[in-house]
Parts: C-alpha cells; sequence; structure tokens
C-alpha cells in the first residue's frame, strides 16, 4: 500500500484535494502519466477497456483513503474488487466487493460509477 504521511499543503500530491472533499480518490491511469501526480513507488497497471466488459465481470480499481486527522492523518490506498452491474460509454456502474473499514466512505454492496482510465484490471465473471 502507498502511503503518504501528514501531507503538508505546500508538497501535498495533487489527488489529496479529492480525498479531502469526497473522502477517497480512485486511482487514474491517465492521471499517473502526470509526473508527481501519484507516489513513485506504484506499478504500472494495464488497464481495461470498456468493450472488453461484460456485466457479472469483477474489475479492480486502487483508492486512497484518508486515515486519521490532524498531525496523525495520512493517506492510504489498496485495491477494490467490483462487480460489474452496467455498461456505458464511458464507464460502468459496479457494487464494491471488498470489505473495508467501516470509518471508510465506501463499503461493501456500494454502487459507483468508474471510468475507463480507472479500471486496473478485469479478473472473473462472477456466478449467480
Amino acid at each position: 500500500m502507498a502511503r503518504v504521511k501528514n501531507p503538508s499543503r505546500k508538497n501535498e500530491p495533487a489527488f489529496i484535494n479529492d480525498i479531502k472533499e469526497d473522502g477517497y480518490h480512485v486511482y487514474s491511469l491517465k492521471n499517473a502519466k502526470i509526473p508527481g501526480y501519484y507516489p513513485p513507488e506504484l506499478p504500472k497497471y494495464p488497464g481495461v477497456r470498456i468493450n472488453d466488459l461484460k456485466v457479472d465481470d469483477v474489475i479492480t480499481i486502487r483508492v486512497f483513503f484518508k486515515v486519521g486527522s490532524g498531525k496523525n492523518m495520512r493517506i492510504d490506498g489498496g485495491y477494490v474488487d467490483l462487480e460489474v452491474e452496467h455498461i456505458e460509454d464511458q464507464g460502468v456502474m459496479a457494487v464494491i466487493l471488498t470489505v473495508l473499514p467501516e470509518s471508510f466512505p465506501l463499503g461493501a454492496g456500494h454502487s459507483i460509477e468508474v471510468y475507463e482510465d480507472e479500471i486496473l484490471y478485469r479478473t472473473k465473471s462472477t456466478e449467480h
């Protein structure tokens, strides 16, 4: 997991604003091309084309969350699996499968919109 400990306003990464406003930030392959946007130790991801997805596919995104507050605040992130519910031209609606801490603004069962440049992997289809 990539962590940013107590970022100062002067040199805080650009994605911190999303976290302050929404409580989380979804990693973007497009933004990853901007030098310094994300911590340098993050790997390169292959990405997935919307045209290659179908309903019930399981996709993986990377999400960053604020943990703690004040001087103890840090940004922590990890992989979140989602099941595709609906596919549109630019993105998908998907339900979160990964169990996350209750203090996080997202959790298992929540539906979110995810765009093509945010999808890192397609793992498998679920069986219903």
